[in-house]
Formats: C-alpha cells, sequence, structure tokens
C-alpha cells in the first residue's frame, strides 16, 4: 500500500509509502535530512552508452561450453580430459572405444567407435549425460552427428533412434529416427535432424541417446554429436535462451571478449587463435582451457561478436599480444607473426567483402557486413608482464594505430608504456575500498588517456581484509553490501564520463557444478538462472543512462548549495550518500542514481530547478530491508530471490518531491522534466 501526500503547490511533496514487503515508513525525525538541488539543462557533459558493460571470457566457470553455448551434448568430439569417452557409456550388448583411424577431419582427430560383435538380440547404443544433467522442456530440438559404418556392419531395418531419456531409460520424452542405409560403407556421412520432446519432466538427470536396433551388427563411427535447444534469436549454433535474456537485460553498452586469462591461453600455443573458431564446426580443432575442461570453441569469433550485437551491445575486441599464463612473453624479433595475426583478424571483421581477402572470407563464412569494432584491447593484464609489454605495446600499437585509425586502442598497464589512447583498470577488492575511491577518476589530470573498468567486483565484505581481499572470507555470491559499495564506484564512472570509456563487474557466467571464481554476476545450472544482487544493481545502472550530466548539490543544514565546490563535500555525495543526476535528452527524463552506504536512511528533498512540471515519476530501489545486516543478503541457488527491485510511483509539483533512501541501498529516480 502507497500513501502519496501533496501539500501547498510549490511547497515540497512528501512521499510516504507502507508496503509490507520491507519498504520503510519515513520518520523525519528518526533519520539524515539533505537538500539535493538539479539544474535542469539541455547541454552537459556527454555520457557515452558504453558507461555500463559485460566481459564475456570464455571458458571461466564453464560459462560458454555448458553454459551460454546452448550445446547440450558434453565431450561432443571426444576432446575433454586429453581425448576421452569422457560422459559417454553404452547400453545393451554394444562397446564403444576411441578410434583414430581416418578421422572425420584434422582438426577432430579421434571419435567414438561403437561394436556390436554379435548380432544384437535387444536395442543397445550408447548416451550422454550432458553437462552435469540435460534439461529438457516439450520443444523440438536440433541434432547432428557425423556417421560412418564401418565393412560389412549393418543396421537392422535400416533406422536408428535417437532421443531423450531418464537416465535408468525407463522413460523416454523424445524420439527421432533416421535412415542411415543411403550412406555408403567406410564414409563419413552428416546427418541433421529434428527431435520432438513430447513429455516433460523436471529433473533434469536425463541422457540424450542413439540405439541401435535388435538385428544389429558391427563396427559404427561417430563424430561431433551435437543437440541444441531453440536459441536466443534462433541463432543457429547459438546461445542457451534463459542465460542470454540476462545477458541483454543488463541492457550493456559493450561487452568486452573473449576475455581475460582465456585469451592468452595456458601457453603461447594454446592461446586464443581466431581463425581456429570461425570455420565449420568439424574444422575447428578447439583447445585446453585455460581454467576448465577443453574449450571446443564452438562459440567461436563470429558467434561471439552475433551475440553482442544481439543484445544491443557493441564490442570491446581483445587480441593477443604475445604473453601467455605460463609467464612466457614472444621475443620482441619473433612479434611480427603474431602482428599479422592480428592484422587478419581486424580485416576479417571490419575490412569490405568486395576488395578484401579477409573480408571475402567472412562473407563466404555467411556475414557480409563488416562487424563494428570501435574499441580493440591489446593483451590482457600486462601488468603481470610489464617489463615485455615495454616492448609488445608499441610493436602493436604503431601497426595497429596507423592502419585501423578510428579504433580505439586500449593498453592493459602503463607500468612499462606511456600516454596510450586508454588504459584498463582491474579492481577486485574489498566494499571499503569502492566507497574510498569514489572520486579516484576525478582526481586523475585532464587531458590523461581515456580509462575502461574492464573487471571490478566486491569479492570480500570483510573491510579489515583490504590488504588481501582474495583471502578468508571470499564471498561464494555478492551481497547488498558489495552491491552498494559497486555502486558507488560506477556512480564515479558517470561523474568523470569524460575520462571513463565504461565500467564492467567480472566475472559474469558462473556454472554452479564448475567455479573457478567467486562471486559472479549470473549463477546458473541446467535449468534456472540466479542473479545476484550485483546484477540487480548493475542491471538497476544499465536500463536507466541518461546520454548529459546534470549540476548536482547536496547540503544539509550547516551549508548552502551556493558554498559546494567542485569535488568537496556536496558535490556527489555528502556523508554516506552519493548521487549523480542525468538527463536522458531525447525523452527529457531525469534519470538521479542515488546510494546509501551509510547504517541509517536518509530523507531527501529534490528540488529541480528550472521546471514547472508537476508530474508521475518512478523510483527502482534495492535495499536488504530495515534492521537487516547488508552483507547477510545474498541471491543464491537455494534462495534466488532474497534481494529484489522494488519499483513505485511519487509526484513532483514544480520539480520538487522527497524521497527517503533506506540504510545501505542503491535507488534510481526517474521523472520527466
Amino acid at each position: 500500500m502507497k500513501q502519496i501526500t501533496l501539500p501547498l503547490v510549490g511547497f515540497i511533496a512528501c512521499l510516504v509509502i507502507k508496503i509490507s514487503s520491507g519498504w520503510p515508513t519515513v520518520n523525519e525525525n528518526n533519520i539524515n535530512v539533505v537538500s539535493l538541488n538539479i539544474d535542469n539543462a539541455n547541454t552537459g557533459q556527454n555520457i557515452p552508452s558504453t558507461m555500463h558493460g559485460a566481459i564475456l571470457e570464455t571458458n571461466i566457470n564453464r560459462d560458454d561450453d555448458g553454459g551460454l553455448y546452448a550445446e547440450l551434448i558434453y565431450n561432443r568430439a571426444f576432446q575433454e580430459k586429453g581425448g576421452s569417452l569422457d560422459g559417454w557409456s553404452s547400453f545393451g550388448q554394444g562397446s564403444i572405444a576411441l578410434n583414430t583411424s581416418q578421422p572425420l577431419s584434422s582438426a577432430l582427430p579421434v571419435h567414438l567407435r561403437y561394436s556390436l560383435i554379435e548380432n544384437s538380440t535387444s536395442p543397445s547404443g550408447f548416451r550422454n549425460g550432458g553437462f552435469y544433467g540435460i534439461n529438457i522442456q516439450v520443444q523440438n530440438y536440433t541434432a547432428s552427428f557425423f556417421y560412418r559404418s564401418l565393412g560389412e556392419a549393418y543396421v537392422a531395418g535400416g533406422q536408428l533412434s535417437i532421443g531423450f531419456s531418464s537416465s535408468t531409460g525407463q522413460m523416454t520424452y523424445g524420439l527421432s529416427t533416421i535412415d542411415v542405409s543411403i550412406v555408403p560403407a567406410d564414409n563419413w556421412f552428416p546427418f541433421s535432424f529434428t527431435l520432438p520432446v513430447f513429455s516433460n519432466t523436471s529433473s533434469v538427470k536425463n541422457v540424450f541417446f542413439v540405439e541401435f536396433p535388435a538385428g544389429s551388427k558391427g563396427d559404427f563411427e561417430f563424430n561431433l554429436v551435437s543437440c541444441f535447444p531453440p536459441t536466443y534469436k534462433d541463432r543457429v549454433n547459438g546461445a542457451r535462451m534463459d542465460i542470454a535474456q540476462a545477458f541483454a537485460d543488463l541492457k550493456p553498452g559493450y561487452v568486452r571478449l573473449p576475455g581475460g586469462n582465456d585469451l592468452e591461453g595456458p601457453t603461447i600455443l594454446e592461446r586464443f587463435i581466431w581463425n581456429n573458431t570461425i570455420d565449420l564446426l568439424e574444422n575447428r580443432p578447439g583447445r585446453r582451457g585455460t581454467w576448465t575442461g577443453y574449450n571446443t570453441e564452438g562459440f567461436g569469433l563470429i558467434e561471439l561478436l552475433t551475440f553482442v550485437e544481439d543484445i544491443g551491445a557493441i564490442p570491446v575486441l581483445a587480441i593477443y599480444a604475445g604473453y601467455s599464463l605460463d609467464g612466457k612473453a614472444v621475443p620482441q624479433d619473433e612479434l611480427q607473426p603474431y602482428i599479422d595475426e592480428v592484422i587478419n583478424e581486424l580485416d576479417f571483421l571490419t575490412a569490405s567483402a568486395s576488395n578484401n581477402s579477409m573480408g571475402a572470407l567472412r562473407e563466404r563464412l555467411g556475414r557480409s557486413e563488416p562487424f563494428d569494432i570501435k574499441y580493440v584491447e591489446i593483451g590482457n593484464e600486462d601488468f603481470f608482464a610489464a617489463s615485455s609489454y615495454s616492448y609488445r605495446w608499441p610493436a602493436f600499437y604503431n601497426v595497429l594505430s596507423q592502419r585501423y585509425p578510428n579504433i580505439t586502442f586500449i593498453a592493459t598497464t602503463t607500468k612499462s608504456i606511456s600516454s596510450p589512447p586508454a588504459v584498463d583498470d582491474h579492481d577486485y577488492q574489498v566494499p571499503l575500498f569502492f566507497i574510498q575511491n569514489f572520486r579516484r577518476y576525478e582526481n586523475i589530470p585532464r587531458p590523461s588517456p581515456k580509462v575502461l573498468v574492464g573487471e571490478f567486483a566486491v569479492i570480500n565484505d570483510d573491510d579489515s581484509k583490504i590488504n588481501n581481499p582474495f583471502g578468508a572470507g571470499r564471498l561464494d555470491y555478492p551481497s547488498i553490501k558489495s552491491a552498494v559499495a559497486e555502486s558507488v564506484y560506477r556512480i564515479g564512472f558517470e561523474r568523470n564520463s569524460d575520462v571513463i570509456i565504461g565500467g564492467c563487474y567480472a566475472p559474469v557466467l558462473q556454472n554452479i557444478f564448475n567455479t573457478q571464481w567467486t562471486p559472479n554476476l549470473i549463477v546458473f545450472n541446467d535449468c534456472s538462472v540466479v542473479k545476484s544482487t550485483s546484477y540487480l544493481a548493475q542491471k538497476m545502472f544499465g536500463q536507466n543512462l541518461g546520454n548529459i550530466i546534470l549540476n548536482s548539490t547536496a547540503t544539509n543544514s550547516s551549508f548552502t548549495h551556493q558554498s559546494v565546490e567542485k569535488g568537496q563535500e556536496g558535490d556527489g555525495k555528502l556523508g554516506n550518500l552519493y548521487f549523480v543526476a542525468t538527463k536522458r535528452t531525447n525523452d527529457s527524463m531525469l534519470i538521479l542514481k542515488l546510494v546509501n552506504a551509510d547504517p541509517n536512511d536518509i530523507y531527501i528533498r529534490v528540488q529541480v530547478q528550472g521546471t514547472t512540471l508537476c508530474c508521475e515519476g518512478f523510483m527502482e530501489i534495492l535495499t536488504a530491508g530495515p534492521g537487516v545486516d547488508p552483507t547477510t543478503v545474498q541471491n543464491t541457488m537455494t534462495n534466488p530471490n532474497a534481494a529484489s527491485i522494488f519499483r513505485h510511483p511519487f509526484w513532483s509539483v514544480g520539480g520538487a518531491f522527497s524521497i527517503t533512501i533506506p540504510s545501505w541501498s542503491i535507488m534510481v529516480v526517474t521523472l520527466p522534466i
């Protein structure tokens, strides 16, 4: 229930809200009182659309294979664990083994051989349990594989059955049959077909199976056994719908990809090699995962960039710069092939298909239009290898900046280089660090390199661990306290939009069954997605982005708006209240972001100068609730909705309104002005 009280015109509208969900009752006698003054304008410091972004670092926490990449079949080309049958088993009378004779391709040299020594007397075959289970819904799936029969092998009746069943095989949920009698013996043949599911199940303990009818005999070989549910935007070889939608709902201005550490790879030979990720799937060799398992690179460069387009973002493309995680750097006199590799990559992505061989290759692979590449990051976290970056950065930058003058190139450190166009900052810390560094980017000299805050997150809620946040107390999930501190930092990004390209929480995705890093923005299993408190906070910021900064000052009874000085109390913060006022000029919308990092509620009287409108606005709020320790509120797999965004209307009279922002909370106010 809400109650709105409107005093006489020209006075401040006082909002009194009573909600059973935990929204506090305003009691001005018990809370801090602040006056916030905002100057309406139609021009001001610009805010780039890239202000709040995301990172898609492949491989970490099984975020692509077994996550965003919608492929259901684990170890589909038998590459896991150095080449294995991990995840596969046989049933009935046959057996499975690995074979390397006459492989499907040089990229996929190992395949499965299924053997029926004697005429089978019952249905027999092999199955796969997916990545930690398979979520089955009543819908059509798309399955495919490469098949070869050897010598005199035969399938009784010429038809294989492919479907989904319970792990015991007692219940079948979907089934399709294909005629393999048309395939000449000893030849690989591709099959692709629809697999309809006609029965739901709440369990994910299910398997994908290939079944031979009774009476079959001989040796049969399979590779690239694949199955996809419907995908985001109906893309072939595309993204899992619910995870992709969670990504899209953030409304990120940019996505940084493909890493992160997985760009560098465990060794130079195991780096991200772009042209190994673009061809037909049977020609993509993949590589050992940097964080876990095997990287199929089925969700390759084209799929990654197409996904970024599909969610309305632009890419920040990271390119390999001659350093890998074993600590080895390419010697200075051996860099040219790696520079040429990047030139080919950027030509492939940006060149015309009509007059460039790489652009023509892109067109042959199904993409005629160039991708919009505005930002390229040279390397990743080279503060760990600053001595070699001193020669690697200029070697790449001097060539690339001349060839691609419309791209902004981003350095990963300034320890050993000077004055790059932009630099990438990474911070994993406690809440206190981000709150204390609210004015960090106000204090850097202008002009200076632009800044991409390419990775940041609260990873430990214990402020006493500021000198070692990676130690005891490491968070499994973000909390309200961590989301509040990160939001203070984000307000600093917006206020310094003259130098900040954007910032993004990292990492974003975590498969709960295969985790190398915590906390993360989005946690998932086979059938559900959990949006953390940090996710909800970033969503509030990303979905409510102005394009210009409005001048705003906050005061209390001890000083006036006229006395507020830039960079001092009242400018962007007052005590533990942090704020930024912006405007979306295309619809004349005030967007006021407020963060309360105080243990007490704050009552705010707002006056927007230069408007006489009396109209309805809305506030969104994320809070732990009155009297609740903000470190204890986390959205988890077992309690996914411990925190939620509440949205409520309010009324403004002549640009005046009053709101209460609860302790340890984040609020976004939108109001037509």
